[in-house]
């Protein structure tokens, strides 16, 4: 028979097991550089200058959801957590679907800047957002394939 000091600690403790926060991704990306290209095929007028880069990761188990945060500078690298208002631009991403590339997660981004693109990963799970990861930076010049680069 369980004491009621016995009941009254495991009703402490299953709050405590069964709330756990979500583990910061280990955000090991690649990029794709292509030119910007209309559907036609042609270059888009007036925006030679710009690129579509292809972002791509190991997809992260039982995620809901992703966001990928490009060129935010407002995201510590120590824990993860944001510093102030959002400087960059946050892109929410679905899994699946249009949202794989080569079986692996991915986002497409048109019109990207030529220069170092930087972007942060962080992942839904059980509808709780984990912290950002650390950054995956890549210096978009010309169409190719490309690893992280540190800044």
């Amino acid at each position: 028979m369980i004491s009621y000091t016995g009941r009254l600690l495991s009703l402490l403790l299953v709050p405590l097991i069964t709330v756990a926060a979500v583990d910061r991704p280990n955000f090991k990306a690649t990029a794709r550089v292509k030119q910007h290209f209309h559907r036609t095929g042609e270059l888009i007028d007036g925006e030679q200058h710009l690129l579509k880069v292809i972002v791509k990761w190991d997809a992260i188990s039982a995620a809901e959801g992703y966001e990928l945060c490009h060129n935010c500078n407002h995201i510590s690298e120590e824990t993860g957590e944001e510093n102030g208002d959002v400087d960059g631009k946050i892109y929410p991403i679905e899994v699946g679907g249009a949202n794989m590339c080569g079986g692996q997660a991915c986002h497409v981004m048109p019109g990207a800047p030529k220069g170092h693109n930087k972007f942060h990963l962080r992942v839904m799970k059980d509808g709780e957002w984990s912290a950002w990861s650390n950054y995956q930076n890549f210096n978009v010049q010309e169409p190719g394939n490309f690893d992280h680069e540190e800044l």
